[in-house]
């Protein structure tokens, strides 16, 4: 549901590929490289057990009882869903309030073609995280220099597949617990379920899963009356008709850009048909009947969506009715028997 990641590709392979980097001279990759394994040691280190804040009498119990709804969540992914057992969300890191991850995609201009950045050892990625505002900002503005579109987005959580021991973030515990299902289970099925060198099959893979995942741990807890039952399937419902609008209006954008039409459009005419086609798609959102519209009509207000954002989209959220079809065929609608099928195919 959420646009989450796996950083595994950035960060985690860099330091087996640094002598390699070095060979070949790419000081900026290794400098890029050791910034995220600093920040992302900042945070291992930075981290507690939970049980320091479980036995503090001053922490909010509020928190606490998050903190055991994930250990609840990991039994269920293990007992319900038949994944690996995890070592993560031991330790908590506490953000202080501020975001961790800045994460940069790039689009090309008058085409929904990712900017893809290209590593020694761990190959081709279309996104690029930073641990600084700053960094993120500098290497967004440099894309656009460069005649490509970017967008920035924050991420609180993402897995290391089983490179390191991945901590609860306190920005999770601020989440309904609907929620925090979804980003937990998303986040685990990482680490039982390997697709290798297909960054979008992964995510769309993963996002399905924590969805689907979060509803039947929602059911089984709460049971299907219950408020966290019911505000999760309306927030998923919400999101679904928000990233399925924005799929739809990729499908728009991508026939524009390909049609001999805009082609032949000068640079100007180009840029001002681009805005109105986009701007048609925002608007267009004001149509969509969702249980909370104030999350969603205001949205772009600041900052209309560019490509960037559009790939986003499709990278998260573009293959739900594909895995869906998959699920009620292979799995019987059973997401046990669909992860032992998840497994058979994709862990070869």
């Amino acid at each position: 549901m959420k646009l989450m990641i796996s950083l595994k590709s950035l960060f985690f392979k860099f330091f087996f590929g640094v002598s390699t980097l070095l060979v070949v001279g790419n000081y900026d990759l290794v400098d890029y490289g050791l910034k995220m394994g600093q920040g992302q040691l900042k945070i291992l280190l930075g981290s507690k057990k939970i049980e320091k804040y479980l036995n503090d009498p001053n922490y909010p119990d509020s928190l606490k009882q998050k903190i055991l709804l994930i250990q609840e969540i990991k039994k269920f992914t293990v007992d319900e869903l038949g994944f690996q057992p995890s070592p993560n969300y031991k330790k908590l890191y506490d953000q202080k309030g501020k975001p961790m991850m800045h994460v940069v995609t790039g689009s090309e201009k008058y085409s929904l073609t990712p900017m893809i950045w290209k590593f020694p050892v761990i190959g081709k990625v279309t996104y690029k995280g930073f641990f600084s505002e700053e960094e993120a900002n500098e290497e967004a503005e440099r894309i656009e220099k460069e005649g490509f579109e970017s967008r920035i987005r924050i991420v609180n959580a993402w897995s290391t597949l089983g490179w390191f021991r991945d901590p609860i973030m306190s920005s999770m515990l601020s989440e309904e617990p609907g929620d925090i299902a979804e980003v937990i289970i998303h986040e685990l099925s990482h680490g039982t379920i390997f697709i290798k060198n297909n960054v979008d099959l992964s995510e769309n893979l993963a996002n399905f899963i924590g969805d689907k995942g979060a509803h039947f741990f929602l059911k089984k807890k709460f049971g299907e009356n219950s408020k966290e039952y019911r505000d999760y399937v309306e927030s998923a419902s919400d999101y679904t008709k928000f990233s399925t609008h924005f799929i739809s209006g990729a499908k728009m954008l991508d026939s524009l850009y390909a049609s001999d039409y805009f082609k032949k459009l000068d640079i100007p005419e180009k840029d001002k048909i681009k805005k109105e086609r986009i701007h048609q798609i925002v608007t267009a959102i004001d149509t969509i009947s969702f249980f909370h519209p104030e999350h969603f009509i205001h949205k772009f207000d600041n900052k209309p969506p560019n490509n960037a954002l559009f790939i986003v989209f499709r990278q998260y959220n573009s293959m739900q009715d594909v895995f869906e079809a998959e699920f009620q065929k292979e799995g019987q609608g059973d997401l046990k028997k669909y992860v032992e099928f998840l497994i058979r195919k994709y862990n070869k």
